[in-house]
């Protein structure tokens, strides 16, 4: 079409109309944009998908505690808070002795001197220390 512009009749063809040197440019940088969006999503995913395996370990880390053990984390996570003395960053503090589920942004269920997440871990560790008394 652009060597022989009058031979042919590229309308009735339907046949677009040349790409220009402009155009192929902004179809490239539009490929390019693209293509950054889509890297930068998937390390977005990435990210995400590694806070997320980070936090079911932390989870179970803190479930195999023992009661003792999670007391004696408790005390010494408050004491460094004391130490910091007015520090305003979250910590993942406070979390629920059965199954190590965080406690931030919940109301939490308790029972003596124990914080859960939800009413079934309370009544099974409920269940768990009558049995073993």
């Amino acid at each position: 079409m652009v060597d022989h512009p009058d031979k042919y009749d590229y309308r009735r063809a339907k046949v677009p109309v040349p790409l220009t040197l402009e155009m192929e440019a902004k179809k490239l940088e539009k490929k390019r944009a693209q293509k950054a969006q889509r890297k930068q999503r998937e390390q977005a995913q990435q990210e995400e998908r590694q806070r997320l395996e980070q936090e079911q370990e932390e989870k179970q880390q803190f479930a195999a505690l023992s009661d003792r053990e999670k007391r004696a984390l408790a005390a010494e996570r408050r004491l460094a808070e004391q130490m910091k003395n007015g520090s305003t960053a979250l910590s993942n503090i406070s979390r629920c002795w059965y199954c190590g589920e965080s406690l931030l942004g919940r109301i939490p269920f308790h029972y003596l001197d124990f914080s859960f997440c939800s009413t079934t871990c309370l009544q099974t560790h409920r269940r768990a220390r009558a049995s073993h008394t």
